[in-house]
């Protein structure tokens, strides 16, 4: 039987703590440095408290530091992998190689998405250095994912879920050209998900001023097994900023579909058994609408150009609006307090519902009672589409429920020369046996049997489940309802001590130093910022090193962006006549024409303040753009 693993985001340690609550096998959090989302640090003593209660559930803490290092960085961020293995961390996830040369603890080191694990011989490359995972990139397909678990001896990890990055994770350097705010620094200025106008070679816009690098939200809920089966381990859960709602709602759905899922080829790495007060539903959550992403080949429909925000639910259309009264035509009901949003004149417009009366909603306006949204009066036009994007009655759920993780165990309880004796077992299989050191008399009284059983029965707020208690023999002993309380705390406790000394520790084979790399050149998007990087990629063949972007001189005519999205496919224009259904032109460049209408390549993106050239590379089915 195959373990796998969910793997939740956390943004902090009460957003961890509610993850494995409702039901993650792993979290991954931030650092107090280097981590690749600079909002989400956390100390190492709230790191230390979440890797203590994760242990009991035999659940893992991952820490996230997977940005580029400076050579003035290096001797702190050792030290702090130290400072991280000592308190009980499962494993690093890393970006910069450079850390392979340093002294490293005995800790699991997996390899970010970061470091740009889409090409297959340079993912055969980081499995024969010897990381224990790899964490691949969102772009790869089922099919890919299936050879690649051929190919190599690491586990897998992949995306399941959460925000997509346009650009190849670790090779989106727009930021940093821009701003001097460097993606793989954790500085991400988020420009993807900006406005842009597409301009053809002769000047000519073609689309303006909308969101065209903004894409939807990853979910591959309905693939979980087909991954499994791939050769997934771990699943994982993109949103080290995203809020507590967020992560529980989420977490929840997946722990719940791979249970169903999974069937008995597969266990949980996690252990426990969850109890939570609300039914998770991941259109009740932040979300920019929804793509699976290339899991099973290029698709259209991976943007949403109209906003980079959360839409939410679709939930009816405008039948008329009379000041701050809409009536709607319904698909979904509508409560009080709930958040709606519209696109009107290119723009979202958000308003909040003071009262719903069925399909009759009022809405809260400038200067109306609960407060308003700046709109002093309402004209939405009929036929315009109304989104859900805050479920009043769904967050209240969510806020109120505490979502509670136990393990479950049971008791054999008998009689050894008058003193009590526990034999407790968990669902780990791990067990123990507990004597009392009281005496106790024997009972004359049959129904002690059953009090007793009732008593040691009584688990409570500890993290243990009872399955059931069994009072084994004829001879029962009177034991005291304060005594009993005390033989089943402490059976428990040793119960729980045992598991913690047995619990399956992530290991980290040897490592090998110089396997050899792809190739004699490592250039500049291979991103090595610093000495030791260079002196890996050195001692692994390499005789010319490129210094990285953010070091770099010259960037003049570079790659801000390489995606496996496409402007030309994503509108019918794809140059190999895909898309469309039609041969839209010829790769030569000499353009684009769909229904008659030509789209003159090259193509510029323009921000009104930036503009970039885009190439289109359709031997790889890949968009580039570039600085110009």
């Amino acid at each position: 039987m195959r373990e796998v693993e969910l793997l939740a985001p956390a943004k902090s340690l009460e957003v961890g703590l509610a993850a494995i609550r409702n039901g993650a096998d792993a979290v991954y959090i931030g650092a107090p440095q280097f981590g690749a989302r600079r909002a989400a640090s956390n100390s190492l003593e709230d790191i230390q408290s979440l890797v203590n209660e994760a242990h009991k559930f035999y659940c893992r803490v991952f820490v996230t530091m997977n940005t580029l290092l400076y050579d003035n960085e290096l001797s702190e961020a050792e030290a702090l992998i130290w400072k991280l293995y000592e308190i009980g961390v499962d494993a690093l996830i890393v970006q910069d190689l450079g850390i392979l040369k340093m002294k490293l603890p005995p800790i699991a080191l997996h390899a970010s998405t970061q470091t740009h694990n889409y090409d297959i011989e340079r993912i055969k490359f980081l499995d024969r250095v010897g990381f224990s995972r790899i964490v691949l990139a969102r772009e790869l397909g089922i099919e890919e994912i299936r050879r690649i678990r051929k190919e190599i001896k690491a586990e897998i990890e992949v995306f399941v879920h959460g925000a997509l990055c346009v650009s190849f994770s670790g090779q989106c350097y727009m930021s940093e050209h821009i701003f001097g705010r460097s993606a793989n620094r954790g500085e991400c200025a988020q420009l993807c998900r900006q406005r842009w106008s597409l301009i053809d070679a002769n000047g000519k816009t073609l689309i303006k001023e909308k969101h065209l690098l903004s894409l939807r939200d990853m979910k591959r809920v309905e693939y979980l097994r087909e991954l499994a089966d791939a050769g997934v381990t771990s699943f994982k859960i993109e949103g080290r900023l995203k809020d507590i709602d967020y992560v529980s709602n989420v977490t929840a759905y997946y722990s719940d579909e791979l249970n169903r899922c999974l069937g008995t080829e597969y266990r949980r790495s996690g252990s426990g058994v969850v109890k939570r007060g609300f039914e998770p539903d991941l259109d009740k959550t932040f979300n920019r609408g929804y793509t699976n992403y290339f899991a099973n080949g290029r698709g259209q429909g991976m943007t949403n150009i109209d906003t980079p925000k959360s839409m939410g639910k679709f939930i009816g259309t405008v039948e008329r609006c009379k000041r701050n009264e809409v009536f709607i035509k319904s698909v979904e009901s509508v409560n009080n307090g709930d958040g709606l949003c519209y696109i009107e004149r290119g723009e979202l417009v958000g308003v909040r519902v003071n009262r719903a009366e069925g399909n009759h909603l009022f809405i809260a306006v400038q200067g109306g009672s609960g407060g308003g949204n700046g709109v002093a009066s309402l004209n939405i036009k009929p036929g315009t589409k109304l989104f859900r994007n805050y479920d009043h009655s769904f967050s209240t759920l969510l806020e109120k429920s505490s979502s509670v993780r136990r393990i479950g165990a049971r008791m054999q309880v008998s009689e050894v020369d008058g003193r009590l004796k526990i034999c407790a077992v968990d669902e780990s299989g791990v067990n123990v046996e507990y004597i009392s050191e009281k005496v106790f008399d024997v009972a004359q009284n049959p129904s002690q049997r059953d009090r007793l059983v009732q008593q040691l029965s009584k688990f409570g707020d500890t993290d243990f489940l009872c399955m059931g208690v069994e009072y084994l023999g004829d001879r029962v002993l009177f034991v005291p309802s304060a005594e009993a309380n005390l033989c089943r705390r402490e059976a428990l406790e040793l119960l729980m001590a045992r598991r913690l000394e047995l619990r399956p520790i992530m290991e980290q084979g040897t490592l090998n130093l110089t396997p050899g790399y792809i190739a004699e050149r490592a250039d500049w998007q291979c991103n090595v910022v610093n000495e030791l990087s260079r002196e890996f990629y050195s001692g692994n063949g390499c005789s010319e090193i490129e210094p990285g972007f953010e070091v770099s001189k010259q960037r003049k005519g570079k790659a801000v962006m390489t995606t496996k999205f496409c402007l030309l496919y994503e509108n019918g224009r794809c140059l190999k006549g895909k898309g469309s259904g039609k041969r839209a032109g010829s790769v030569d460049g000499s353009g684009a024409l769909v229904n008659g209408e030509e789209w003159k390549l090259p193509l510029h993106l323009d921000s009104g303040k930036e503009q970039f050239l885009l190439r289109f590379d359709c031997k790889k089915c890949q968009m580039i753009i570039e600085s110009e």
